[in-house]
This record gives C-alpha cells, structure tokens and sequence, in this order.
C-alpha cells in the first residue's frame, strides 16, 4: 500500500509541477523526487519482507524520545498539509505531506511492526537484512519501569549490528531462535 501511495503521489506531483511551473512547480517536482524515493525504499521493503521467508513479527517498541519527535513532526506535517490543501489549492503536495504523516504513525509509532525475526535473521520494517550468520553474540537487559520491556543487542566481535527495544514475551522466542543459529549469550 505504501509502494502504490507514494509511487502514485511522485506521478501527481510531477503532474502538478508542469501546471504551476516556476518556483512552486521546481518545489513540486522536488518532492516527486522525495516521493519516489519513498516508493523506492517501500519497494525495497517488500522485496525484503518477501524473500525473508517464514517471518514472525516481533513487538518492538521504542524510546519515549523517539514517540515525541515522530508525534511533533506529524503534527507539522499534518498542519503544512491542511494549509495546503485549503489555502494554496495545491491537492498533490498536502496528500504527500498527510501521506508521509500517516506513514510516519505507521513506522514511528509502531503501528505496523518494525522488526521480524525470520527462519535466517532478523528484517526490519525497511527491509534490512540481519542475518544470524554475521552475529557472534547477543544478550538481553531488562529495563526498569511499568512496561516490561527487554533490550535486545547483538553483533559480531566488539560491533553493534541489532538494538532493538521488545516486549518482555518476545525475549524467549527470539532467544531461542539465536540460541539455535549457534550465537553465545554475552554477559554485561
């Protein structure tokens, strides 16, 4: 759904440009660009999602920094958007500035998951690949707090390659499965 939106808007956006022209329709045509690359890393996204297998969607969540930033800059994109659309009468570029608003919901907010553990490695939300076969180690750090949540980190050697923040009923499952791709547990 994200590939067509934004595949879609980068072509309305174009479309818009040529009929504003000048400035408005350079700034337009700036953000097809944008919007393609959106597309792009949606394309991506769903190759590696698709060719990942048997996937488990793992309920990882994130900082309360990161949810404050996600929700102000959705709402700057909300407001641009609805400027937009009723003042400017610039319909593609406030469905674009809603669109990215919504999809930043979906992945800042973790509305859609953002991390999958797979039969051979971990995939994020993106389509980057982890695989178990680059990992050496991995280990978990409950956190203090109300909401049981657990860190999970892993690498290689002395580098960082997965951080994630999960549920705490997440921690045995995917402790299982590293155990079984022959990963050591590291001791803080």
């Amino acid at each position: 759904m994200t590939l067509l939106f934004f595949a879609g808007c980068a072509a309305w956006l174009v479309r818009e440009s040529r009929e504003l022209g000048g400035r408005p329709g350079m700034m337009s045509l700036g953000v097809a660009v944008a919007s393609g690359g959106l597309a792009l890393v949606a394309l991506g996204a769903l190759v590696g999602l698709s060719r990942g297998g048997r996937l488990v969607a793992l309920r990882s969540r994130a900082e309360m920094g990161t949810y404050a930033l996600v929700l102000a800059t959705m709402g700057v994109l909300a407001l641009v958007g609805l400027r937009l659309l009723s003042a400017e009468g610039r319909p593609a570029l406030a469905t674009f500035c809603l669109g990215v608003a919504g999809w930043l919901a979906g992945v800042g907010l973790h509305a859609v998951p953002a991390l999958f553990l797979g039969p051979t490695g971990f995939i994020d939300s993106l389509g980057r690949r982890t695989p178990f076969s680059r990992l050496e180690w991995f280990s978990f750090q409950r956190e203090q707090g109300d909401l049981p949540r657990v860190r999970l980190q892993a690498g290689q050697g002395t580098r960082l390659l997965l951080a994630s923040r999960l549920d705490s009923s997440e921690e045995a499952a995917v402790r299982a499965a590293l155990l079984g791709a022959g990963l050591t547990v590291r001791r803080r």
